[in-house]
C-alpha cells in the first residue's frame, strides 16, 4: 500500500498542501505548509465533533505486533557460582520494564477529559474535547485554550462552563478561569468535598534530544490512553512550522497525539509534567508538538499575579549569531562587526518602540540592560515583563562602532 501511495501523482505533484493541526477535536487550527516549509502562510480554523468510536473504526484487524520484553532470562540450568554471583544494580535512569508504567501510574490519576458543547446560532452543534491535568489539591486543571475557548466563531453552549470527567469516573462541572489565545494555555477549576489526584510539574530546560517521555490524555474521548517515545527537538521554534506573530519554542516529539489529546501532559520518566500536548503533523507520523512546562509555569504564575499575560514589545526580528553566520555576513560584507555571538536585528518594525529608540537593521545586540547577550532566549528571559519601562542596549555596527540606545517596551497585543 505505501508503494502504491509513494507512485502515486498526488504525492509527486510539488504543490501537494500538507496540513498541520491542533490535536483537539474542538477548535483546532489547521495550516497548510507548501512545498517551500520555510514560506508564511494563513491560519484557519477547522471544527472538529465527537463521533462514535464504532463509526470511526467499522473494523477492527488484529495487531500483526505484540510487545516485545525489554529484557530475557534464560531457562537453561545455572552453575552453582552463577546463582552466588550478585545480580547487576538497576542503573539510576536507565529503562527498566515498568518505567514507563511507574511514570504512567504517577500521573494518570491526574489527567481528565474536558467536554464543551459548542453551539452556532443557538444550535448545539457539537463538542470540544480534549484533555487536562489536575496541577492542585484545590481542583485547578492545566490544559489548552482551544479546547475551553472559541477559536473559530462558533459560540459556547455553556458560557464558560467545561464537563469534567475523572480517570476514577467522577464528573464535575469546571469553569474556565483564564486563558492565554497566544500560548494556547488555559486554567479550569473544578470544586470537589473530596480529596483529588495531582500531578507534580517538572522542568523541561534539562531536556535532551532522544529523552523517553510519556503522553496522556483522551483521544476521540478514549480515558486513560497512553502513549510513549522519545523528544526529537527541544526548542522547535513556531518560525519553523510556519506560524507567525511572536516567537514560541515548542518541544518536538515522536509520540501518537490524536483529536482529544491537546492539554493533555507529556511527561518525563520520574512521572512529572514537562509538557503541554497541543498539536501533531496531519500529514505525517511521529511529528507531536508540545508547549514545554517551563514556559507554562512564567504563564501560570502571570494568571495568579496580573490575571492575563503580560508581554513586552519592542518590535524587532531578531536572530541568533554563532561563529559560521557571522564568517558568512563578514564574507558578504567587510564592514560587519566583529562579534564572536550575539543578536543580529535584520528588521525595525515601523513606528515600533525599537524604531523611536533609534535600532537599524545591522545592528548587532552585545548587551542587554548590562548582561552580555548571546541568543534571542537570553534577552527574553532577561526582558521578562518590563512594559513601560526603559532598558539600555547596546548594539554594536559596521566599522565595530559601539552604540547605547534606550528603548521603552510596550505590551504586545495578543493577537499578533
Amino acid at each position: 500500500m505505501r508503494r502504491i501511495l509513494r507512485n502515486s501523482s498526488l504525492f509527486k505533484d510539488k504543490s501537494f498542501i500538507r496540513l498541520v493541526a491542533l490535536a483537539a477535536a474542538g477548535s483546532g487550527v489547521a495550516y497548510g505548509l507548501g512545498s517551500d516549509w520555510s514560506s508564511r502562510v494563513s491560519i484557519q480554523a477547522l471544527p472538529h465533533y465527537t463521533f462514535s468510536p464504532n463509526s470511526l473504526f467499522p473494523s477492527l484487524a488484529p495487531s500483526r505486533y505484540v510487545n516485545a520484553p525489554l529484557s530475557f532470562s534464560s531457562v537453561s540450568s545455572a552453575s552453582e557460582a552463577d546463582v552466588n554471583k550478585e545480580s547487576p544494580k538497576p542503573c539510576c535512569g536507565c529503562l527498566g520494564r515498568d518505567t514507563i508504567a511507574n511514570a504512567a501510574a504517577r500521573v494518570g490519576p491526574a489527567v481528565v477529559n474536558l467536554s464543551v458543547p459548542k453551539g452556532f446560532h443557538g444550535m448545539t452543534v457539537g463538542k470540544s474535547i480534549g484533555s487536562g491535568t489536575i496541577i492542585d489539591g484545590d481542583g485547578t486543571i492545566l490544559t489548552c485554550a482551544h479546547v475551553v475557548v472559541d477559536f473559530q466563531g462558533f459560540t459556547s453552549s455553556s458560557k464558560g462552563k467545561v464537563d469534567v470527567t475523572l480517570q476514577d469516573g467522577r464528573s464535575f462541572e469546571g469553569t474556565v478561569v483564564n486563558a492565554d489565545l497566544h500560548s494556547d494555555i488555559a486554567i479550569v477549576k473544578i470544586n470537589s468535598k473530596t480529596p483529588l489526584p495531582t500531578a507534580k510539574l517538572g522542568s523541561s530546560s534539562s531536556l535532551r534530544p532522544g529523552d523517553w517521555v510519556v503522553a496522556l490524555g483522551c483521544p476521540l474521548s478514549l480515558q486513560n490512553t497512553i502513549t510513549a517515545g522519545i523528544v526529537s527537538c527541544v526548542d522547535r521554534k513556531s518560525s519553523d512550522l510556519g506560524l507567525g506573530g511572536m516567537r514560541r519554542e515548542y518541544l518536538q516529539t515522536d509520540c501518537a497525539i490524536n483529536a482529544g489529546n491537546s492539554g493533555g501532559p507529556l511527561v518525563n520518566i520520574d512521572g512529572e509534567v514537562i509538557g503541554v500536548n497541543i498539536m501533531k503533523v496531519l500529514a505525517a507520523d511521529g511529528l507531536s508538538f508540545s508547549v514545554p512546562i517551563d514556559s507554562v509555569s512564567k504563564i501560570i504564575e502571570h494568571f495568579k499575579t496580573k490575571g492575563r499575560v503580560v508581554r513586552p514589545w519592542l518590535g524587532l526580528k531578531m536572530l541568533d549569531l554563532n561563529d559560521m553566520i557571522v564568517a558568512q555576513l563578514k564574507e558578504k560584507d567587510v564592514m560587519f562587526p566583529d562579534v564572536t555571538k550575539g543578536v543580529l536585528v535584520p528588521m525595525v518594525s515601523p513606528g515600533s518602540p525599537a524604531e523611536r529608540a533609534g535600532f537599524h537593521p545591522g545592528d548587532v545586540v552585545v548587551e542587554f540592560e548590562g548582561k552580555p547577550v548571546g541568543s534571542i532566549k537570553e534577552v527574553i528571559e532577561i526582558m521578562g515583563d518590563k512594559v513601560g519601562k526603559p532598558i539600555n542596549v547596546v548594539v554594536k555596527r559596521a566599522k565595530n562602532a559601539s552604540v547605547t540606545l534606550t528603548v521603552i517596551p510596550e505590551e504586545a497585543n495578543p493577537d499578533m
